[in-house]
């Protein structure tokens, strides 16, 4: 029996080694195959029941085969597991395995892809994890971890484990104290802030990224990059009409991460295309001061005030 995984290397290892349980293997009690696994010693070692009970085999084609120099030695293990006469429990991690592959490997025995949550799933899988151990927790506490963490299963399970140790319920307030990890502030926030017309939000998420190690020009570049992101998700929400794109489509044609296009269609909703020309025109014009002798800070927060203060007024 072959059982296979793809996807999140954590979530497929995780799944692999629940697998192996779900059949009676204790932990350890599998043979582990991984950099050097040649077709020969997955032969060998599925060889090896009989007498002493069902042959368990945990393979892990992400460790074994790297690079274009991966590829034969993986196809040819793959036709060695389907020659493989039944007897032996065989467990595959491929996390990078792509389409076709899962499919061979569907044709050997059951399969199963578990990509990192995200959008909105990631919030629910991390509610899932909270529940899965047990933990009691209030509203916000999901998608305080999903914005703390970000698309980081791994992260994410070992904070819901730590909790599950501690007794008691959670809110947001008692998990932050516990976590005790900021959350991630990039030049989104002052995009946010400054479309709310929040001026001072804006500036000071400024000045953590700043005191966190961030050169004015490099916020600066990111905040322009980010504008024109946002005018182009503008665009392509104006030109699909009564069906606004999802965010996987937007992260396809706006070529960016999913996560930044999840963000970008989000401020899209709020700008029109006449808002975002003059800020653009601004902040660039604060870009060029930044670098010719002003004092690039000053620069920086004022034209962060100056967007704000623009888009107060005109809402």
């Amino acid at each position: 029996m072959v059982l296979s995984f793809s996807g999140d290397p954590f979530l497929a290892r995780r799944a692999a080694l629940a697998a192996l349980a779900e059949n009676g293997v204790q932990p350890g009690g599998a043979v582990q195959l991984g950099e050097g696994m040649t077709p020969h010693d997955v032969q060998f070692a599925a060889s090896q029941g009989g007498l002493f009970g069902q042959a368990a085999l945990l393979l892990d084609f992400g460790e074994a085969f790297t690079g274009q120099a991966g590829v034969k030695p993986r196809n040819d293990t793959i036709k060695a597991l389907a020659d493989l006469k039944d007897g032996a429990l065989i467990v595959v991690i491929d996390p990078e395995a792509t389409p076709a592959r899962q499919k061979s490997l569907a044709e050997l025995g059951r399969h199963t892809n578990l990509p990192a949550p995200r959008f909105e799933r990631l919030v629910r899988w991390v509610a899932q994890e909270l529940e899965r151990e047990g933990v009691e927790f209030g509203t916000g506490v999901a998608q305080y971890l999903a914005d703390v963490f970000g698309e980081d299963p791994a992260g994410i399970a070992s904070e819901v484990q730590k909790l599950a140790v501690l007794a008691g319920s959670y809110d947001v307030e008692r998990v932050s104290r516990i976590v005790n990890r900021p959350v991630t502030r990039d030049s989104f926030d002052i995009i946010e802030a400054v479309a709310a017309g929040d001026a001072g939000k804006a500036v000071a998420v400024a000045h953590q990224l700043v005191e966190e190690g961030e050169a004015v020009p490099k916020i600066l570049g990111a905040l322009v990059w980010q504008f024109m992101l946002v005018t182009r998700a503008v665009a392509l929400t104006e030109d699909a009409g009564a069906r606004p794109p999802s965010a996987s489509e937007a992260a396809r044609v706006l070529k960016a991460k999913p996560f930044v296009a999840q963000r970008a269609l989000a401020l899209a909703r709020r700008l029109g295309e006449a808002d975002l020309l003059p800020l653009l025109r601004g902040l660039l014009e604060a870009d060029v001061k930044a670098k010719s002798g002003s004092d690039p800070q000053l620069a920086l927060e004022s034209v962060i005030i100056d967007l704000a203060q623009r888009l107060r007024v005109r809402a």
